[in-house]
């Protein structure tokens, strides 16, 4: 009697174990460590956030996981060898779909039924902002999906096997007639890739429904909807019950230095007023470019575009009660031209790292950068009334070799840039959050510059998504409290360390005023700060 049961029981707990651990239906496959891992985790972790488990994979461990999936994303494979397209011709014709991103590949391209057309950079900024779908293109297919790329390998599809679902529209919500999405009997192709810059719930959306209609098991739309509804009144119900705090500081960075709509400032502080934005830092100079008439930076192609990007944006926020701080990158030449970084290597400014490497890091001991930036923001103070200068990169690269006397170094920098910077002009530094650990890593010891009044206020980076993590920021940043009062907590919304839903923008928030903050600066100013953040703050917290 009694073996008989061990023996079901064991029958059971057997066909549970198999349950428990059944291979994924799902494959994310990155050609190459590296950049293409990073892409394809962030598609692991959309389809995550759905419900649907993946394997991601690289090309080498594909095999197993293609044999038991009936959906493969395949990142990278730009030129794939003759084996991997026999692997994915062979799961194909075992009836499973491949979603492939990104590849001029010829034998990949016939195997999915579309004709590629290859490389193509965007014919100006913002060619390539969102991609339109079809209404019918499959069950839970988002209609929009806000993006912007730079680059394409584009591509059509061909007449009989394939046929466009989603097109490339500009900003003003013109096309050139560029396919986004492409979708045949063998899966679906896309002209790039699905980046990490905003609009997640959207792309996770689309992976999902992508699943869904392929294997119905997988995810479900009508339940998808269900969920959005409960998301949304849950948040809209948190939001309205926040209250607002007098006098509080609420920053937003601006890392394209154009605003949310280039050529537009006024409809981009038109709504910040309305979110009861204080304060904008406008990125518009760098060591190695600027986004207005400078006689010292070489100027960017954005001015050339665009025109001056300081004048535009203070005009526009004349009278709205925003205040607008020039944002420079001080130690790196982010942004620089291949040129301009050469002519930096011959002057001997870069830093390289330690196995010897030259890299886009500046040498914050070097007096011909130091002096370089100085005058870039006296140029800056000259030509425009602005209300602060904030600064980034404010310190060593922490890959470089660094001299005994790095944090010396970094604040003897900070302390002359508070003799070029007049008051009552703000002078703000954006700072790695790890306090005292970036003493050490990065030679930052902002503490001492607050303790010295080198800075008005010092706006730690605390991306996480962690609220374990941001309180142990916060408990650091709140211990003194006279510093306490000139601190900005940095919270990461679409930061490559974190993304973060308004919910947790409202709790960090709250995090920060228990712990006697003077505000928040929220990162970055993109369409899903604009679509699915501020919107919830203005309803109650600001």
């Amino acid at each position: 009697m009694f073996d008989r049961i061990r023996k079901a029981a064991a029958v059971v707990l057997f066909v549970l174990s198999a349950s428990a651990f059944a291979a994924p239906k799902v494959a994310v496959v990155a050609h190459e460590p590296g950049y293409y891992t990073s892409l394809a985790n962030h598609v692991g972790r959309w389809l995550k956030g759905e419900g649907i488990e993946s394997s991601v994979v690289a090309a080498s461990g594909m095999k197993a996981s293609l044999a038991t999936a009936k959906v493969a994303f395949v990142i990278g494979f730009n030129e794939p060898s003759a084996g991997e397209v026999a692997e994915f011709t062979s799961f194909v014709k075992r009836g499973g779909r491949l979603v492939v991103f990104y590849t001029a590949s010829p034998a990949l391209a016939n195997l999915m039924g579309v004709k590629v057309l290859g490389y193509k950079t965007a014919p100006y900024p913002g060619a390539w902002s969102s991609m339109d779908f079809d209404s019918s293109a499959f069950p839970g297919c988002p209609r929009s999906i806000l993006q912007t790329s730079t680059v394409l390998q584009r591509a059509i599809p061909v007449k009989g096997r394939s046929w466009t679902i989603a097109n490339w529209l500009d900003r003003s919500g013109k096309t050139a007639g560029d396919a986004a999405w492409i979708q045949s009997a063998a899966g679906f192709w896309m002209t790039h890739v699905l980046l990490a810059d905003g609009d997640e719930a959207a792309k996770a959306q689309l992976l999902a429904a992508i699943c869904g209609s392929v294997d119905p098991s997988l995810w479900n739309s009508a339940a998808f909807a269900a969920r959005v509804r409960a998301r949304e009144s849950a948040t809209r119900a948190l939001a309205v019950a926040q209250t607002p705090r007098k006098g509080e500081i609420h920053a937003i960075w601006d890392h394209s230095g154009c605003g949310l709509y280039p050529g537009n400032w006024k409809r981009t502080i038109s709504l910040l007023k309305e979110s009861r934005v204080t304060d904008l830092f406008v990125n518009v100079a760098g060591a190695g470019f600027a986004h207005y008439p400078s006689s010292i930076l070489p100027r960017s192609k954005t001015f050339a575009q665009e025109g001056d990007q300081m004048a535009q944006c203070l005009a526009a926020a004349k009278g709205s009660g925003i205040r607008v701080h020039a944002w420079i990158l001080c130690f790196t030449a982010t942004r620089a031209t291949p040129d301009v970084l050469e002519d930096f290597r011959r002057r001997g400014w870069r830093l390289k790292d330690k196995g010897g490497k030259l890299t886009e890091y500046l040498d914050p001991s070097n007096a011909a950068v130091r002096a370089r930036l100085f005058a870039v923001a006296d140029e800056l103070q000259a030509k425009y009334k602005l209300d602060g200068i904030h600064l980034d990169f404010v310190r060593w690269y922490e890959r470089s070799e660094k001299p005994k006397n790095a944090a010396e170094t970094i604040t003897r920098f900070v302390a002359e840039m508070r003799a070029h910077v007049r008051r009552p002009c703000w002078l703000t530094t954006a700072v790695l959050g790890k306090y005292p650990s970036c003493i050490a890593a990065v030679g930052q010891d902002w503490e001492s510059w607050l303790a010295a009044h080198l800075v008005d206020y010092a706006v730690p980076m605390d991306y996480t998504e962690s609220p374990v993590q941001f309180e142990s920021f916060l408990r650091q940043h709140g211990a003194n409290k006279s510093y306490a009062r000139r601190i900005i907590a940095g919270i990461g919304v679409t930061a490559n360390e974190s993304r973060l839903d308004a919910r947790s923008v409202i709790d960090q928030i709250n995090a920060s005023r228990r712990h006697g903050l003077a505000g928040n600066a929220l990162f970055d100013l993109d369409v899903t700060l604009e679509k699915q953040i501020l919107p919830y703050l203005r309803l109650g917290i600001w």
